[in-house]
């Protein structure tokens, strides 16, 4: 609750705007120490929505809204009669809104991110990273592996033990979904993938090629979602695959993915403005550390410790305030979608 009102203050305090720019507009209400302009009640009426904007049209309408805000108005007032607007928690708040103001003046995005990045920078980072735009198809496959080289005795037994797997197998796949995954515990003889479940990860046809043998990579190939190859033979041993993923060819020029590196490269380049700047200005301050009155405080654990955790602390409570970083461009869609 001390929370939610400390918030409210300070939003009440910027909605009055006493110690900001002189109000202009002609009046649509007006008090002991409360003023709201038309110009005021436009400014905040364009905060919203289209979707709510579109209920305030009649005068009725209007004046509901206006209503909401001569409240704000008058709940400001009477705060700020309370000397509210000098308690060190809403000044504290006040101070963080005012260091986002800041961040977002200096460095906020343009309306057309990226439009200066040179062509010579786009074409760099386009064939520096070629690979996040241009690849052939990839796919994924499972694999019950028996060790066995070729002439070897053991060969044949293998071969005829795999044959029997393989059997087990697709008879035991049409009550049980995870019979090729307790197959791959069971018989696998390959300890890297076994400890994957089997999993031979995405790769490309001379990926597999190059990794296991060409019959392989052109088993894995032939293979359609779901489907358990027969038992592939390879100088490396005998294999059963299973089919369980694809990640299709991906053939994006530079000019389809300007706006995207444009966009990435202007962040970069702002992130990079901004920690200068910081750094100036902490310089700049002259900043001190006392590293003994630092150790001296002390900070009370939570009831249990746990790995802090997307800005989250380690021991609970609410999160740190951290200095805001350089608005960010806006999100572009991934390369590989």
């Amino acid at each position: 609750m001390r929370r939610f009102l400390v918030l409210g203050l300070c939003a009440l305090a910027i909605a009055c705007g006493q110690q900001g720019p002189k109000k202009t507009g002609a009046p649509v209400a007006r008090g002991n120490g409360i003023l709201i302009t038309t110009d005021e009640f436009k400014a905040r009426l364009d905060e919203q929505s289209p979707f709510i904007r579109a209920r305030y049209t009649t005068i009725e309408r209007k004046k509901e809204f206006l209503d909401n805000l001569i409240r704000q108005e008058v709940l400001a007032a009477e705060a700020e009669r309370q000397g509210l607007d000098k308690d060190p928690e809403v000044r504290n708040t006040l101070r963080k809104i005012m260091v986002q103001k800041l961040v977002q003046k200096r460095f906020a995005p343009d309306g057309n991110p990226g439009a200066d990045v040179p062509e010579a920078e786009l074409t760099k980072y386009y064939e520096d990273h070629k690979a996040e735009y241009v690849r052939p198809r990839r796919v994924r496959v499972h694999a019950i592996v028996f060790n066995a080289a070729p002439g070897t005795p053991d060969r044949a037994k293998k071969l005829a033990l795999a044959k029997k797997v393989l059997q087990k197998v697709k008879a035991d796949e049409k009550k049980n979904p995870m019979a090729f995954a307790q197959a791959v515990q069971e018989s696998s003889e390959d300890a890297a993938s076994k400890q994957l479940a089997g999993d031979l990860q995405f790769r490309s046809q001379e990926e597999f090629e190059k990794t296991y043998s060409k019959a392989l990579a052109d088993a894995a190939f032939a293979l359609k979602p779901g489907e358990l190859s027969n038992v592939v033979e390879t100088p490396n041993g005998l294999f059963i695959l299973k089919f369980t993923g694809e990640q299709p060819e991906l053939n994006r020029t530079l000019d389809q993915v300007k706006p995207q590196i444009a966009a990435k490269l202007s962040r970069d380049k702002k992130t990079k403005e901004f920690d200068e700047w910081l750094k100036q200005l902490r310089e700049s301050a002259k900043v001190t550390v006392d590293d003994k009155a630092l150790e001296s405080v002390e900070v009370a654990a939570g009831p249990q410790a746990m790995p802090a955790m997307g800005g989250m602390p380690p021991h609970g409570g609410a999160p740190v305030q951290m200095v805001p970083q350089a608005p960010a461009a806006p999100a572009q869609p991934s390369p590989n979608k």
